[in-house]
């Protein structure tokens, strides 16, 4: 990691706000991007790097793991292994018993002087405990809502609780939706059941997005012949108020269903997350992985981490930058619509002062080869990763 202090780009092909790629300089100062031109003389320490583009930091809202890291480990070895594969900011979601998860919680907010000391990790997020049924976790993750488990889990998680999965069908759903709401943290539909009337009071609650679209919801049930059955995804699609993520690799969601929601969704309503599990970002092989996971097949990040003994798909092996390369090379957009559904919408989902380029904002920033492959990750204004 380099030290903090003044850093200027030179000879960037500079991805802006309004999709034009041009050549620039990039000056930082205070870990904030201060100015964008042609000519800039001040600096303490110049990176030239020689046409290369440089698009915004990727932000993941949504990750288990990658490789042999996760939030049972180390947040520091976490975030050096999200900087290699692109991320500049991320969130880890926890999927456990709601005890554990509790002291996972309190354990690593002691580690890390309050998240202070890994700047990356933007927050906690709950996938579990209240959702209708578990996916590929388990009963033990699962909870009913309850006041008791709500205080114990915020109180665990301090001013860190950004995001909160929930299934709108549950008992008390919507009254825990405009108190998490009313509270800052955002709440996003997950695992469920739900009717369409269920999921539009949520909405209406506060509720505000949309945990791995297609993944986990339920299918429509066959109607007689000439009737074509209306799904809970329909109404996703259609609702505006709804930021959808989706898990970008083909494999968990048919590439035509991403088509489909990148027809149906404005601007700055969809949004890619890996929702990787530990063995992400790994060459391909077998591995044995930590936490129970047992011995693996990595194919590559598209495949999917697969369980050797069941021949199951366990979990995502995406990265950030696959996400973004998929965003191009799999779904047909270009270099800013990628940049976007990666980095900006993630930041506005959170309210973020990153995801874009420009002067003001965070200083996060990949520096990319013609190929998309990352020489530098820079976070706050400094190097993390470099090729």
């Amino acid at each position: 990691m380099s030290e903090p202090g003044n850093l200027l780009i030179r000879d960037a092909k500079v991805l802006r706000p309004d999709g034009k790629c041009d050549k620039a300089q990039v000056l930082i100062e205070q870990g904030r991007i201060s100015a964008i031109d042609q000519k800039i003389s001040r600096a303490t320490t110049t990176l030239d790097v020689d046409g290369a583009y440089v698009v915004p930091g990727l932000i993941d809202l949504h990750l288990h793991g990658i490789g042999y890291e996760s939030a049972e480990t180390s947040l520091e070895d976490f975030a050096a292994m999200e900087a290699r594969n692109g991320a500049t900011a991320f969130m880890p979601a926890l999927f456990s018993p709601p005890r554990h998860t509790a002291e996972l919680m309190r354990r690593q907010r002691q580690a890390t002087d309050e998240l202070r000391s890994v700047p990356q990790v933007i927050g906690f997020r709950l996938e579990s405990p209240y959702l209708h049924h578990a996916g590929g976790g388990l009963g033990d993750d699962l909870a009913p809502i309850s006041d008791e488990t709500t205080d114990m889990l915020l109180e665990a998680a301090g001013p860190h609780l950004k995001i909160w999965d929930i299934a709108p069908d549950l008992d008390n759903a919507i009254p825990l939706i405009k108190r998490l709401s009313k509270a800052g943290i955002v709440c996003s539909m997950a695992h469920t059941c739900a009717t369409i009337e269920q999921a539009r009071a949520a909405t209406d609650a506060g509720m505000r997005m949309v945990t791995h679209l297609f993944d986990t919801f339920a299918s429509p049930e066959t109607r007689p012949p000439g009737v074509y059955p209306v799904a809970l995804t329909d109404y996703l699609l259609v609702e505006d108020r709804l930021t959808c993520e989706i898990i970008p690799d083909g494999t968990h969601v048919h590439p035509l269903l991403v088509e489909k929601t990148f027809r149906c969704k404005p601007q700055g309503r969809l949004l890619f997350v890996t929702d990787s599990q530990n063995g992400a970002g790994l060459e391909p092989g077998e591995y044995d992985l930590p936490r129970g996971w047992g011995r693996v097949r990595i194919e590559g990040p598209n495949d999917g981490v697969r369980l050797i003994e069941r021949n199951v798909l366990c979990g995502s092996a995406l990265t950030p930058i696959a996400c973004f390369r998929n965003a191009i090379r799999m779904f047909g957009r270009d270099m800013a619509a990628a940049a976007r559904i990666c980095a900006e919408t993630p930041a506005q989902v959170l309210g973020l002062n990153k995801g874009r380029i420009e002067p003001g904002r965070d200083a996060d920033m990949l520096v990319l080869s013609p190929e998309y492959d990352i020489l530098y990750t820079i976070a706050a204004g400094r190097i993390v990763y470099r090729h």
